[in-house]
């Protein structure tokens, strides 16, 4: 299990580089560096700011969970790193007027290079995260035993005021999630399963028997079980296949996984 849990580590610092920038005094580099920096954090302020005016005036209610499993090489890592076919997770919201929204922790490379957007907590229109994600994507939708606990009231100000916290920023902190190691809850960066797991813990829709530091994308699919309160998940129901970049990868990654769920079997 070692060699993937190094493997998750290397993953995941693609969501490292723009907090770099940001932690970095002003002092300590050049004027040019100071310039870039200033206007990354301007450039995600005005995002941040965007999203939030998106979502002002909605009532927002909890619909589902979002599963993902991409089709490039860091996911490939992370679903080796978990033995499991899923590599991220995020929450689907739903307003008053039907439209959908994916909540997520998340980010890339590119929009870091070409927005100058960090990677961070986000909410975004449905349809457009399915169009645009470069693999598969399955749903779990909620079932409520009581209506009222779905409440829009609790839920929004949630998401308002969380939206822009950063993506993890504490890299022995997802690595340690692989093997559940986390001892004490840190939400002030997270990722993407964390922040889920938060939202629900927070909110009461999920006990308080594992940290939320501790949930892996896989633990939201129907192969595994959350301690949900008055609420379940439906089945998992596929709404994009992935259309495979890397055949080979792909093959190697179907026998590896294979290996290693016969090794715990």
């Amino acid at each position: 299990m070692k060699p993937f849990i190094f493997l998750a580590a290397l993953v995941s610092t693609n969501l490292w580089a723009s907090d770099i920038l940001r932690d970095i005094p002003s002092a300590g580099i050049s004027s040019v560096q100071s310039e870039q920096t200033s206007y990354i954090l301007s450039s995600n302020a005005e995002f941040v700011a965007q999203q939030k005016e998106m979502i002002e005036d909605k009532k927002l209610r909890l619909w589902g969970i979002a599963l993902f499993s991409g089709a490039d090489l860091f996911s490939y890592g992370i679903k080796l790193a978990t033995a499991n076919e899923w590599s991220h997770v995020g929450m689907i919201l739903s307003d008053e007027a039907g439209q959908k929204y994916s909540y997520e922790s998340t980010g890339s490379a590119e929009e870091i290079l070409s927005q100058q957007v960090p990677p961070e907590v986000r909410i975004s229109l449905w349809e457009k995260v399915v169009k645009e994600y470069d693999g598969k994507i399955s749903t779990r939708e909620f079932q409520f035993s009581d209506a009222t606990r779905n409440d829009p009231a609790v839920i929004q100000p949630y998401i308002y005021n969380r939206i822009g916290l950063p993506y993890e920023k504490k890299l022995g902190e997802l690595v340690k999630a692989v093997i559940r190691a986390n001892k004490k809850a840190d939400i002030n960066s997270v990722f993407c399963s964390e922040e889920v797991a938060h939202f629900l813990i927070f909110l009461n829709y999920l006990t308080k028997d594992r940290l939320e530091d501790n949930y892996l994308p896989k633990d939201f699919s129907q192969k595994e079980f959350i301690p949900l309160v008055d609420c379940s998940l439906k089945k998992e129901v596929r709404v994009k296949t992935s259309k495979l970049r890397h055949p080979i990868i792909s093959v190697v990654f179907s026998s590896k996984l294979k290996i290693l769920k016969d090794q715990r079997a």
